[in-house]
């Protein structure tokens, strides 16, 4: 299918928007449906908890290998391939007879979401000129917070009408779209060289990132037999992982990436960013619910402003980026989001409700102001030929930053919690410890503040 350049420019858009919408869909479309499916399959919560746990590590740990798999089969193909995955994987989870099956399904669905995840802002980048590569990482967000915002409320209504399996079958028509436009508008790019896999190194990163996982999900939960032995088979694979890359002839990740200023930094901030985030998510249902009292339908239009904001604001984030480079928005929107968090400290008892709708208004403008540009300067600070691995990267700091943030934030609040029975406790004992995750979360800001002013000035 030949287009105009321009023309084809909106194609990729619309191409690469589908695969991040079903990704970021099929991420908050599957919780709002385990009662029901515990209750399907007749099975303990701890298994159901697998259907969400395995999807993340398949989707964190096999992140960057999709990306050099990009980089050294081309974009289109393994794109593609994530498209197909990821829409039989759906299918499987449809059909899924018991609830190992369903688990073992959404980890081929994980396979493909990493897929799509790693490529989609390196193919838009490559498509787009550099001076527009903020803008369009922008739009790239705003699908993002579209997926996250209709998930919730499409699952709901599937759920209650058509029963739990619906919401898997639905991506089947999405991912036929995806992947007739995938074919048929992605340019075919062959590779130069012989392409060489370091399986070892993935194997190795795979598993580190693995028990990283098991080891968060459990310290979350309270200790555990076998909670510090996830941690040191982490920090023993990452070893080896590292021994191995120093000597491959064709390595997963080029460590020498790490000594680039820029990179690291915007990594950084990245991480960082997610983190406090998700503690912040995280805590604020709570507060809302079990401390304000308000009923769930009012918590939820009290949360979903925020992904609201981000889908209508940060185009226009982009943009700004765009012309002024990414340290100033990237470190004045962290500086919005870190005070912000800190202001929800002053809340009390009788908080009303437009104390909350401005807080969650302003903290998605900052997110609107850090994201697209912090993006744009970790896809900008590696070589073209490596930017499906810039690409994985972001999305990997990204999860990475998300599932230690959840952690650290039940972590936190489990410390703050009163030793005496519930009933005993009073209520200002647990808007304490809530209280306490949002002052350790804004020192956590300040961190991200400092790496992000501190990158260098121009990311190209």
């Amino acid at each position: 299918m030949a287009f105009p350049e321009k023309i084809r420019r909106r194609w990729v858009i619309l191409n690469i928007s589908i695969g991040v919408y079903m990704s970021t869909l099929d991420a908050s479309i599957v919780n709002i449906s385990l009662p029901t499916i515990t209750q399907s399959f007749n099975t303990r919560l701890t298994a159901v908890a697998w259907v969400v746990m395995g999807y993340l590590i398949i989707i964190t740990g096999c992140l960057l290998l999709m990306g050099r798999l990009s980089d050294l089969f081309g974009q289109r193909r393994i794109y593609l391939l994530g498209f197909l995955t990821f829409t039989v994987g759906s299918a499987l989870c449809g059909f899924s007879p018991s609830i190992y099956f369903l688990i073992g399904s959404r980890m081929l669905q994980g396979l493909g979401a990493s897929a799509l995840m790693a490529n989609g802002p390196a193919i838009v980048t490559t498509a787009f000129p550099e001076k527009e590569r903020g803008k369009v990482l922008g739009m790239i967000g705003s699908v993002v917070s579209a997926g996250f915002l209709t998930g919730p409320i499409l699952g709901g209504f599937l759920v209650e009408h058509f029963g739990w399996r619906s919401i898997f079958f639905i991506n089947l028509p999405i991912g036929v779209i995806g992947v007739y436009l995938t074919s048929k508008v992605l340019e075919r790019v062959e590779p130069i060289e012989k392409p060489r896999v370091d399986l070892w190194g993935a194997l190795l990163l795979f598993f580190s990132l693995t028990f990283l996982i098991l080891f968060l999900n459990r310290m979350g939960q309270g200790s555990g037999s076998f909670l510090w032995g996830w941690l040191l088979f982490s920090l023993l694979c990452f070893v080896l992982f590292i021994m191995i890359e120093l000597h491959s002839p064709s390595p997963l990740v080029d460590l020498h990436f790490f000594k680039r200023r820029i990179f690291i930094s915007s990594l950084g901030a990245s991480f960082f960013s997610f983190w406090m985030n998700a503690a912040h998510a995280f805590v604020t249902p709570f507060f809302l619910q079990n401390i304000l009292e308000f009923p769930p339908s009012k918590v939820g239009m009290l949360i979903f402003p925020v992904a609201l904001t981000v889908m209508l604001t940060a185009p226009w984030g982009g943009k700004f980026s765009d012309r002024v480079g990414s340290r100033i928005p990237a470190t004045i929107g962290l500086t919005i989001v870190s005070l912000t968090i800190f202001s929800f400290t002053y809340l009390k008892l009788g908080a009303n409700d437009v104390d909350i709708l401005w807080r969650q208004i302003v903290l998605g403008l900052g997110i609107s102001l850090f994201n697209p540009a912090n993006n744009s300067a970790i896809i900008g600070s590696l070589p073209r030929e490596k930017v499906g691995l810039a690409s994985s990267f972001l999305a990997l700091s990204r999860n990475l930053g998300m599932v230690i943030g959840i952690a650290f934030a039940e972590m936190v609040m489990a410390f703050g919690q009163p030793v005496a029975p519930l009933k005993q406790a009073k209520v200002g004992l647990s808007l304490e410890s809530i209280q306490n995750v949002w002052k350790v979360t804004f020192i956590i800001g300040l961190v991200a503040i400092l790496i992000s002013w501190t990158r260098q000035r121009k990311s190209r």
